[in-house]
């Protein structure tokens, strides 16, 4: 499907809180469908809350565990497809991920994704992810960011050039990263000629702001579509073919010369 639109759910998730999250995510999704979305993406880490700290590994769960399976429940039941943040348990139950799961309009699970780029903190809560996803649930080949992710050009280049259409960004930004998000989303859209979706949470944990500025940014890198401050949805109709008229302009991935990139040895 090259046209569709897109929810991003900029909400205030509740910290250790799964079931009212998962009301919330309810209640959005119930939005998104009335809005006509293909797809509805939430923020990092927004089954759970952001600030893990200790308690990482307790509030993880496996890929097939019991709020998935719920978020796969409601994606079928409503037709639409669920992009959502959660921490992920990891095989032997003693370690964390920062994480992504993506479950398609059938209620089947799509994708998943581990965050590479850990921020601050997050190194003690989370392990790293050690490789990057692209995936098709229905709406053209996706890559998968969560947040910090989105300002390493590496992994956003290695995501276009192994197919990818579009990028979903998870994000959990805070004060005063502000003017970093809108920068990097319009950035990774313009050099890549991808769009670019980054739902950005709202609320206070502790002594942390989250400031939302979801917004859309087209395969030109002009942003398309901005939120509200506070809680809100926001839709974005994005037709994959404008990635074609943006190289037009510059064939940035055509004109690429990864041979020259490499560091000479000394």
């Amino acid at each position: 499907m090259d046209q569709f639109r897109v929810a991003l759910a900029q909400v205030a998730p509740q910290l250790f809180d799964k079931e009212a999250n998962l009301a919330k995510a309810e209640e959005y999704i119930d939005l998104a469908v009335s809005g006509g979305a293909n797809a509805i993406l939430f923020p990092e880490l927004y089954l759970t809350g952001y600030t893990l700290g200790d308690r990482s590994v307790e509030m993880a769960e496996a890929i097939d565990g019991p709020s998935v399976k719920r978020v796969a429940e409601l994606a079928a039941r409503h037709q639409i497809s669920v992009i959502m943040g959660y921490a992920e348990s990891s095989p032997d139950k003693k370690h964390a991920y920062d994480a992504i799961f993506v479950v398609n309009a059938q209620g089947h699970l799509a994708g998943s994704y581990r965050k590479i780029h850990l921020f601050h903190e997050e190194n003690n809560w989370f392990l790293p992810g050690e490789e990057f996803s692209v995936i098709d649930f229905g709406l053209g080949p996706v890559g998968l960011l969560i947040c910090y992710d989105l300002e390493f050009p590496e992994l956003a280049r290695t995501l276009a050039v192994s197919g990818a259409k579009w990028f979903a960004t998870c994000t959990g930004n805070m004060v005063p990263n502000q003017h970093l998000q809108e920068i990097f989303i319009q950035s990774r859209a313009a050099e890549n000629h991808v769009w670019v979706a980054a739902a950005n949470r709202v609320g206070r944990e502790g002594k942390i702001e989250f400031f939302g500025g979801s917004s859309v940014a087209d395969p030109h890198g002009e942003l398309t579509d901005r939120a509200d401050p506070g809680e809100t949805i926001l839709f974005a109709d994005i037709d994959l073919r404008r990635s074609e008229q943006a190289r037009l302009n510059a064939d940035y991935l055509a004109d690429r010369r990864p041979e020259l990139y490499q560091p000479k040895p000394e």
